[in-house]
This record gives C-alpha cells, structure tokens and sequence, in this order.
C-alpha cells in the first residue's frame, strides 16, 4: 500500500474514532419514557413561537403529553426523546400549525442540563441528533454523523439557523470557512 493509502486509511480510522465518541450519549436520553417523566421541549423552528412552546412538560399516567396547539394529545411512554421529537413535528405539520418545526425532546432532570444538539439528515451514513460539543464546526457534526453516503452531493451542504439558510461546498471548507454551529442547527446533505 502507497504512503498516501496508508494516511487515507489512518485518517479515516481517526474520524471515525472521533465520531464514535462524538455519538456517545447518555442512557437516560436513549431510554423509553414513561409515565410521570418531564420531559424538556424545545421549540427550534419557527423561532419567533419557541416562547409558547419551549417548556418542561409531565408525561401523564395515561403516556401522553399535551402540547400547546395540538387538539390532541402526543402519545409519549414508550417512545425515545428522539422519537417523541419527531412524532411532535409531525403532529404540528399535519394540523398545519407548523410548516417544518425543528423540536427536540431531552429528559428533564433537576439539577443537569440537557444536552444541546444539531441535526443531521440527508445523505449520511446515521442522520439524526449529533452531540453539540463546544467549538463544534460542520464538518465535525457531519463525521459524527458517520460521514457522508456514496450518493451525498458535498458540494451543496445545506446549514440552517433561524429559518435561514446558507450552502457549504464541503470540498472547499477549510478552518476559516468551516462555521462554527450553535443549538439546534439544522444539516442537510443532499443527494447528488
């Protein structure tokens, strides 16, 4: 093997390690939820309603959790904070109170702050919550989402903050053109 196999194939096993312990997150965030937990949720987008929303709320003794605008109730016990995420996003869509909300769901326990988060879909090998760690930069939140899929077009790496949006060429970003991301960013990797 050439001397440049050897450093892609130590470069990749340093992303990768990197992006494992990126990933790691806490039992009680991954648990099922039940009856009576609090449960934390974050209105992200549209983010001039996160005020009505953004609030810690009981799962009830029946699972389920009342949100303001629903005209029904979220079934919550079973569900992880992630999947409750998504089950709230897509209950605001469907009632058309929300054209794409970004929420996201952490268990609330006295005393620990939750952990912040980005989002990462589209073309990457585990789309979903990444981890936000201090100085977290788009190309980290990308590895820790294990990294672009054969079919990502890298060179329109979508970043979204606040309802707006700006595109990435990720063949081009170096440490001064690599953004630094902040809470509840949104990642879109789209196919090429």
């Amino acid at each position: 093997m050439s001397n440049g196999g050897i450093m892609k194939l130590s470069l990749f096993a340093v992303v990768a390690f990197i992006a494992a312990l990126l990933t790691h997150k806490a039992p009680a965030q991954s648990s099922p939820l039940k009856a009576s937990d609090p449960v934390k949720i974050e209105l992200k987008v549209p983010a001039e309603d996160s005020a009505n929303v953004t609030a810690t709320y009981t799962v009830s003794e029946k699972g389920l959790l009342k949100m303001p605008y629903l005209e029904t109730e979220i079934q919550a016990s079973g569900l992880s904070v992630s999947e409750l995420s998504r089950k709230i996003e897509t209950a605001y869509k469907a009632q058309g109170i929300y054209t794409n909300p970004t929420i996201i769901a952490s268990i609330s326990t006295p005393g620990i702050i939750a952990p912040h988060v980005v989002i990462v879909g589209g073309e990457v090998r585990k789309p979903g919550e990444v981890a936000l760690r201090e100085n977290m930069q788009l190309f980290g939140a990308v590895a820790a989402a294990g990294g672009f899929t054969e079919f990502a077009d890298v060179r329109r790496v979508k970043l979204i903050r606040d309802s707006a949006e700006k595109v990435y060429d990720m063949r081009k970003v170096e440490k001064n053109s690599n953004p630094p991301l902040k809470d509840g960013d949104q990642i879109i990797v789209p196919t090429d």
